[in-house]
């Protein structure tokens, strides 16, 4: 094991980067990309949602929108209550995941509804940004925040 990883996780694969190889950093890349990913499932889960409960939509088109958004909300929360272990703060990991969502529901409007967001809302979503970079710097990982994150 890497000196200074936390014992509670496995050694990196041989391909890791250096740089990630050490606990503290490890813990934060992958919280980072957990909650991404949950922020990601979750704008799937709104979009599959519309395409269930639209108007127009057959049945069967219905029964697979509710089937989807299931299986897309089951894979936010996980991806979401894993990027919450390995955060060292519950405020980060939100903020984190909200940028996601906030970012995929934009991509996902836009790619299936043709949806253009207004300048107004990506100030908002750049100040979120802005926000979220002032919390991930300003909370660096200490020996003791690992220590207690293990127990």
């Amino acid at each position: 094991m890497a000196t200074g990883a936390v014992a509670a996780y496995p050694d990196p694969p041989a391909g890791f980067p250096l740089h990630l190889q050490s606990g503290a950093m490890r813990r934060r890349f992958w919280g980072v990309f957990n909650c991404l990913c949950a922020g990601a499932f979750g704008a799937l889960a709104a979009a599959s949602a519309k395409l269930a409960f639209s108007s127009e939509v057959h049945v069967g088109f219905c029964a697979l929108g509710i089937a989807l958004m299931a299986a897309t909300n089951s894979l936010m929360w996980t991806f979401f209550s894993r990027g919450l272990s390995f955060s060292m703060s519950s405020a980060v990991a939100s903020v984190t995941v909200t940028f996601s969502n906030i970012l995929s529901s934009a991509f996902l409007g836009f790619l299936l509804y043709g949806e253009c967001q207004e300048v107004l809302w990506w100030g908002g979503v750049f100040l979120i940004l802005c926000g979220l970079l002032l919390i991930h710097r300003s909370l660096l990982p200490t020996q003791e925040a690992l220590a207690h994150k293990q127990q």
